[in-house]
Formats: C-alpha cells, sequence, structure tokens
C-alpha cells in the first residue's frame, strides 16, 4: 500500500509539520487491535490525556500483519496513569513505564500492555544537566512531546503513531516514505544512534531479515563503523535479543546477514562465528522444522547446539568407537564462550551437553530404543542425527536403522505431533 508522504523532507531529520494520514488512507480498523488496548486508549483519551498506538504495532498493522504487542504512549506521567488504572504498577528505574494486567477468559496468562510517557532527548542545557547530576536515572525519563520522542525512537518505521482520537496515522520522521520503498533507516546520525545503543545494529540486521527489507546506505554503513560496540554489551541483554529471534524465525537470515557485513565476529564468540556458515543451514532446518515456539527455551537450546556443531564435529566425526566422555567435556568446553557471551542458564547447558551424548550414541549404532526413547532430550537428538546426516558422516547401516524407527517414533507422545520421519525422507 502506498501513502502520501512529502518528497522534499529530508529523512535524515524530522519534518516541520508531521504527515498525517487520515481513516481512508490507511487500513487500520480497531477490529485490528486488541481490545483491552482500545479500553486503554479510550480512557486515557476521555480523561483528557493525548494516547496514542506506537511502534511496531502501527508499523505491523500499516504492513496488513498482525502485531504481537500493542504498545501505546502518551501525555500522561507514570503517577497519572497509575491512577487511572488499578490493574497497573509502575516499573523501571532507568526507564520509567506503567504495565497494565488483564486477566480475562480469553487467555491463559495474564495480558500486560506497556504504557510509556512521551520523552525527550537528553541535552546538555543548563536545566537538563543540573537535574540529571542530581538524578543520572532522569537521563531517559525526561518527558516531552509527541515529535521529540518519536525523534527518540530508532528506525524510522518504528516511530509511527496511531491517533484513536480521530483513526488518523502520524509521521513525524518519513517513516511511511520508508515503508512504502521498504527501507530499514537509523532515525538521526547513525554513528551517534549506534553507539547509543550498540543493539540497534541487531535490530537492524533483524528486521531487515523479517521484513525482507533492505538497509539504507548510510545505516549499513553506521553499523559496520559501530559493530565493535556490540562487544560490550552485557551477556543478559544480548540474550533478551536473541530471544526475539528465535520465536519470530530469524536466526539463519541474520547470520547470513551478519557474515555479509562482517558483523557477527563482534557479537558472537570467535570460533562461532568463524564456523558460522557451516551452522547455518542446520539453523534453517530448525526453523523451517519445528513451529513458531511458544516456549523459547526449546529453540534456544537447539540453536545453541546448532552453533557449535561445527566445532565438535571437527574434532569428533561420527563414529561406532567415539568415547562419549570426551565429546561430553569437549562440548562443555565449547559451551563455556557462549555462556559467557550470552548467559546461558544452567538447565539449557546440561540439555545441550545431553543432546550431544544422545546424538553420539545414535551415531555409534546404540539400538536401545525404548532406552534412548525415555531420556528427556531423545528427540532433538534425532532431529540433529537426522538434519545432518550428511555432514555428520553417519554410518548407512546406523542411520537406516534410525530412519526405519522414525515413523513409529511420531506417535509417541514427546515426539509433539512432529514428523520425524520427513527429516530422514530428505537423506
Amino acid at each position: 500500500m502506498t501513502f502520501s508522504h512529502k518528497p522534499d523532507d529530508d529523512p535524515q531529520t524530522s519534518p516541520s509539520e508531521p504527515v498525517i494520514i487520515t481513516r481512508s488512507g490507511h487500513p487500520i480498523s480497531r477490529k485490528n487491535i486488541d481490545p483491552n488496548a482500545v479500553k486503554i486508549l479510550y480512557r486515557l483519551k476521555n480523561r483528557g490525556f493525548t494516547a496514542y498506538l506506537a511502534g511496531g504495532a502501527v508499523r505491523d498493522m500499516l504492513l496488513g500483519d498482525t502485531p504481537a504487542d500493542f504498545d501505546i504512549v502518551t501525555n500522561a506521567t507514570p503517577r497519572q496513569v497509575k491512577r487511572l488504572f488499578r490493574n497497573s504498577r509502575i516499573i523501571g528505574r532507568r526507564f520509567r513505564l506503567v504495565h497494565i494486567f488483564f486477566h480475562d477468559r480469553l487467555h491463559t496468562t495474564p495480558q500486560i500492555f506497556e504504557i510509556a510517557t512521551f520523552r525527550r532527548p537528553f541535552t546538555l542545557e543548563q536545566d537538563d544537566a543540573e537535574s540529571i547530576k542530581e538524578q543520572p536515572e532522569l537521563a531517559n525519563n525526561l518527558f516531552g512531546t509527541p515529535q521529540e520522542d518519536a525523534s527518540r525512537r530508532d528506525f524510522t518505521i518504528n516511530a509511527l503513531f496511531y491517533n484513536i482520537a480521530d483513526f488518523s496515522v502520524i509521521d513525524h520522521v518519513n517513516g511511511l516514505s520508508d515503508l512504502d520503498n521498504q527501507i530499514i533507516r537509523i532515525i538521526g546520525d547513525p554513528d551517534v544512534r549506534f553507539a547509543e545503543d550498540p543493539v540497534r545494529i541487531l535490530r537492524a540486521l533483524e528486521f531487515a531479515c523479517r521484513l525482507n527489507f533492505s538497509i539504507e546506505d548510510e545505516t549499513i554503513r553506521g553499523c559496520q563503523a559501530q559493530a565493535h560496540a556490540l562487544s560490550e554489551v552485557p551477556a543478559s541483554r544480548l540474550r533478551e535479543e536473541l530471544k526475539g529471534l528465535y520465536s519470530k524465525k530469524t536466526t539463519a537470515a541474520l547470520l547470513e546477514m551478519g557474515n555479509h557485513y562482517q558483523i557477527n565476529q563482534y557479537w558472537l564468540p570467535e570460533e562461532i562465528a568463524a564456523n558460522c556458515a557451516e551452522a547455518i543451514p542446520v539453523i534453517k532446518q530448525i526453523e523451517d522444522f519445528f513451529p513458531t515456539a511458544d516456549n523459547s527455551k526449546e529453540l534456544e537450546k537447539m540453536l545453541v547446539a546448532a552453533l557449535i556443531m561445527p566445532g565438535i564435529f571437527k574434532k569428533f566425526p561420527l563414529s561406532d568407537n567415539v568415547r562419549l566422555n570426551l565429546v561430553q567435556e569437549f562440548v562443555e568446553e565449547s559451551l563455556k564462550p557462549v555462556n559467557q557471551r550470552f548467559n546461558l542458564p544452567r538447565f539449557q547447558r546440561h540439555a545441550i551437553k545431553d543432546i550431544y551424548s544422545l546424538l553420539y550414541r545414535l551415531g555409534r549404532g546404540d539400538k536401545r530404543v525404548k532406552k534412548l526413547v525415555g531420556r528427556d532430550h531423545f528427540f532433538a537428538a534425532l532431529f540433529f542425527y537426522a538434519a545432518i546426516n550428511n555432514q555428520a558422516a553417519a554410518k548407512p547401516e546406523h542411520f537406516s536403522f534410525w530412519q526405519r524407527q522414525s515413523e513409529s517414533l511420531n506417535r509417541n507422545s514427546r515426539a509433539k505431533g512432529l514428523d520425524y520421519s520427513r527429516l530422514f525422507a530428505g537423506n
């Protein structure tokens, strides 16, 4: 869909007047917005506050997709929002937000909506500087206007607002133009914005992969110039970003793009970055075979196991005489830099070691079907055994045995309804 926009505006700076698309000019309908989000928007509006849907929800609905989340921005302060909604609480110190909770029959777990107050960038003006000196956390909590709030966001396509008052879409940063042209563009100076938050580099790649958009030239130049800063990102923050990749199935595509732009070596452990190209085909099979995970823990262990796989197979090819204790020791060593970089929970590290123990049992011809199937991570190991047969050079007689078993194993409750025989049929 094509949206009207001002062709003369510089996309690197906010236009002096926003582009406003009236209801007849865009496809967003209240029917496509979560009813509880609509309730929040209307309560804020009816109490005299400005209330917009913001960010990814607006972008996705303009593209005809269903948003995963509905984030809301308003000129009400966190305390004012809290007074309007008893089912809410203020969270965060660095960045003050309000979470509003809904418990209803339609959802098995509570729905959480995030409400933020319009914010403005920190400046070096006297009033700001003195306030920040006294209370450093205020640097991210300086309230501002919608235009100032839009300019603080990461990419132009994520800075669009939907106004519940008149159902219009508001664009302060030429995001509609970039949405039309399928472009990922950072707001402001790329070097400054990526230095502020290097995780935006991974987000640029992820959005390009997920939406099948291209990255604007200056934006990708900034990604490459500031990629070194990814090595300083805290492990917990990186892991949170990766969780989003698992559920959106963009890990393989992001790794390919990261290889192309020579960014992976700055955020992945050295050996994994060096062997990344060999792991990508297996990760693609994981993303193709498993449904979008309701439980990201399942995909996390599979994807991490795939990332370390090339190095492990180089050291220990599948064979009848491989010593499992040596394999497990090497898997543990291989996980150390991964854990240091992404802070993997202990249960995930144990799960990955168990997957490899079972995988090598299959590879050396262990045919104790009942005993192996009873193990927690057997089906993960079976997936890898089928998926990487050519790469791991499994013996034909062992492979044929488990290929025959796979059809009956599909009926096992642990298989979760997945057709493992389909994997073997591809070999």
